[in-house]
């Protein structure tokens, strides 16, 4: 390693209004939750969510491939998929969810999996569901990030924690997020790449600057054809386009280059991937949401109506996906973009 340091609300249900508020409001698309409810003449407090704690379940490691081993999401909101790379000497987490039980399942599984090897952590990019619980990694590990990332989490931590606390998670699930302490790494990479060796087994980072975050990375295994994407890619879901301003600023994304990732992902022809939320796949998963991108882009170029009735035709279209509540800001992007 190298140092350096729209919708008709008054037919939804309280449960459905509760839950798009929390993104589309972020994004300034809707008013705040309680001016909705009265005007759906619906009750002002938000009901309890139904939703799951989002809290990683390190109970039942699942090995990809000899040494290999996933925590896999379930599919719960706010929970990533989990890597946990065993080598001879030293053993990778990558990702390690959101506040500190998530991180304490992780930390304690990675021993188990690899006892005696010294542990480091990584994470795929800088939004608290995949690093806000590195403090646990922080005293019996080694914590490396590019210097993107650090820069990152520096500049907007702070922002993205509050954004969480007052919006994202509902009321009864903030507590996840209780004496959480900004951790930045004890090491970085600078440039595209780095390359660890965990004995018997190579790993590579790479990067390439503002896609989905600032300083996306992308974990590859060569030798096995295994690749961590993070949040570039989501599984059967619409992508996570964060464009949540005060919460996410216009130039913490950059949707062409998130696609030139994708491409270059696809380059790489990797046998498995392991997408931030969702199932395994292959590389027709980067094909499908370049390919979503380019179908969005040309709708909004030919878009002549409401919005509203654009995103529901996008809807439509990707009706298995789940998430839709990204379609919104990724119109806005590009809309904006021109």
């Amino acid at each position: 390693m190298e140092k350096s340091s729209s919708f008709d609300l008054a037919t939804m249900d309280r449960r459905h209004l509760f839950k798009l508020s929390l993104f589309a409001g972020l994004a300034g698309m809707l008013p705040g939750f309680p001016a909705m409810a009265q005007e759906a003449g619906d009750i002002v407090d938000p009901p309890v969510s139904s939703n799951p704690v989002p809290v990683v379940d390190a109970r039942f490691p699942s090995e990809i491939a000899p040494g290999v081993f996933i925590l896999p999401d379930k599919r719960i909101t706010l929970v990533p998929n989990v890597g946990i790379i065993v080598g001879r000497d030293s053993v990778l987490v990558v990702d390690c969810g959101l506040g500190i039980e998530s991180a304490e399942n992780v930390l304690d599984v990675a021993r188990r999996l690899a006892p005696g090897r010294k542990i480091i952590l990584t994470v795929t990019h800088a939004h608290p569901e995949h690093g806000f619980g590195a403090q646990v990694f922080s005293a019996d590990a080694r914590i490396y990030y590019n210097s993107a990332q650090r820069d990152h989490l520096a500049r907007r931590g702070d922002t993205l924690l509050d954004g969480f606390r007052n919006g994202v998670l509902p009321p009864e699930q903030t507590h996840l997020l209780d004496d959480v302490v900004l951790t930045g790494p004890h090491e970085t990479y600078d440039g595209a790449t780095a390359r660890i060796d965990l004995g018997d087994r190579v790993v590579d980072m790479r990067t390439w600057g503002t896609a989905h975050t600032p300083g996306d990375q992308i974990i590859h295994l060569p030798d096995e054809g295994i690749l961590f994407a993070g949040d570039l890619l989501e599984e059967r879901m619409f992508p996570i386009v964060p464009f949540f301003p005060p919460m996410i600023e216009a130039e913490e994304i950059d949707i062409a280059r998130w696609e030139s990732v994708l491409r270059d992902i696809i380059s790489l022809a990797p046998n498995i991937i392991v997408p931030g939320h969702g199932n395994l796949a292959g590389t027709e998963l980067p094909e499908a949401v370049l390919a979503y991108f380019a179908d969005v882009r040309q709708r909004v170029q030919n878009a002549t109506g409401d919005p509203a009735a654009l995103e529901q035709q996008i809807r439509r279209h990707y009706a298995t996906w789940e998430n839709p509540h990204f379609i919104a800001p990724t119109l806005r992007y590009f809309m904006q973009a021109g």
